[in-house]
């Protein structure tokens, strides 16, 4: 029971330290590189400490340890946050109105949604002519496709992404209990309300205004509920989704094949290689046809003169923000491209293999495909070839999920109030 307990003392601490060091840490020019380290330390040991605590036992008809009166509470505070959230959010789309010479990810997949809700189904991928004179879309379908929703409805695109953040957001509201926290469980909500502040009150992030990766905060949040429900397909489904909308957990995919075949039901790969070859088929294949894929190949052999042609016109970005690139400089922009592809390949894998093997020698260790999937975007997001801030929050909502789920207080419960996701999750054949 000691064990367990400092391993989750230092699950929230490591998180603390991971959150602080993609917010307020980067206010301070000396502190940066510090920063950088201690955020790679800390996922290391975030992905480590998963390993020694036992998830709460996730069922379809989990009782909330809410009476009637916290109940309330709960939805208040969750109210108020969206309020909140929708009013830092709208000064900010006000003050940056869609531009591609800002920034030209959300107007190309502005167009792109527009495309297809125009029944363009098989030119959403043809050049966009008003945008840089000729642009060709890349983005795969499960990035672009959700902000056709907003389109539909005549809104700003952008509330998309906060939509999705108010997911995140109230989930760990709502399932934290509002009263008595320890000391443990009030650093987790500070850091949490740390990071959502810094998320809707600072330019730094940027998440909001100028970029699409709210909906791969969602995707990622989604594959970590569903691993905790060990529900095959869902899990199959969530992981598709993240791999069509940036495949930035790619090195989780070999470790998860080695885990699934360890395991005796064979029922468990199947169902997830049948979920995942189902997502293809309908988000790619049948509307788009093989050329989506085809361009997705070509991308990453692009990334090198990309990461050059950043670091000479805009290489304070490197300086600025987490990631190892600061270190190699615009000298080896080769040698840390071929770092990211090899480990982020081999160390899940690796990771993969010793973990399964201290279980067979009879060691505890839990959450393995969780763990794992932390390790790998730590790996991938830290030597990224162009390590722009946005990008390193799907590694940190992450860690907020998981830690969620894992650091639930034990209570007792109220009869009549479920968590309705996991209703649906569990659910799932």
């Amino acid at each position: 029971m000691k064990r367990l307990l400092t391993a989750k003392h230092l699950l929230v601490l490591a998180f603390v330290t991971e959150t602080f060091c993609a917010t307020y840490a980067l206010k301070y020019n000396w502190l940066i590189d510090i920063a950088t380290i201690l955020y790679f330390i800390s996922g290391l040991v975030i992905a480590g400490a998963m390993l020694a605590i036992r998830a709460p036992k996730f069922t379809p008809k989990l009782k909330l340890p809410y009476s009637k009166t916290d109940t309330l509470y709960v939805l208040a505070l969750i109210g108020i946050m969206g309020i909140v959230m929708c009013h830092f959010s709208k000064a900010m789309m006000d003050d940056a109105p869609l531009n591609y010479k800002e920034v030209d990810m959300l107007p190309i997949i502005q167009t792109m949604s527009r495309r297809f809700l125009e029944g363009r189904w098989r030119h959403v991928y043809d050049i966009i002519p008003e945008i840089w004179g000729g642009m060709k879309p890349i983005y795969l379908p499960a990035m672009w496709l959700p902000f056709s929703i907003p389109l539909a409805f005549n809104a700003d695109i952008r509330w998309l992404t906060v939509a999705v953040l108010f997911f995140v957001f109230a989930l760990f509201i709502w399932i934290i209990h509002p009263t008595k926290q320890r000391i443990p469980s009030l650093l987790k909500v500070i850091a949490v309300f740390a990071l959502f502040w810094w998320m809707f009150t600072e330019d730094a992030p940027g998440l909001v205004p100028y970029t699409e990766e709210g909906v791969v905060i969602f995707y990622y949040s989604i594959l970590v509920i569903s691993l905790f429900s060990t529900n095959y397909w869902m899990i199959g489904i969530a992981a598709s989704l993240c791999m069509l909308s940036r495949y930035s957990f790619i090195g989780w995919m070999p470790a998860m094949l080695i885990y699934l075949l360890a395991e005796k039901d064979k029922k468990h790969l199947l169902r997830f290689a049948a979920a995942g070859i189902i997502c293809f088929v309908v988000l790619v294949v049948l509307p788009f046809g093989f050329t989506v894929f085809e361009n997705t190949i070509e991308l990453p052999g692009r990334y090198i003169d990309f990461a050059s042609r950043v670091w000479h016109d805009s290489g304070h970005i490197f300086y600025e923000t987490l990631g190892f690139a600061k270190f190699f400089g615009p000298n080896r922009v080769a040698l840390q491209h071929k770092l990211l592809i090899s480990l982020s390949f081999i160390l899940p894998s690796l990771f993969m293999l010793v973990v399964l093997w201290l279980r067979k020698k009879g060691k505890a260790v839990f959450n393995i495909p969780l763990a794992t999937l932390k390790l790998s975007l730590v790996i991938f997001y830290n030597f990224i070839d162009v390590p722009y801030l946005y990008l390193f929050y799907t590694s940190t909502f992450v860690s907020l999920v998981a830690i969620v789920y894992l650091l639930r207080e034990k209570k007792k419960t109220h009869k009549g109030i479920v968590l309705p996701i996991e209703t649906v999750v569990q659910g799932l054949p």
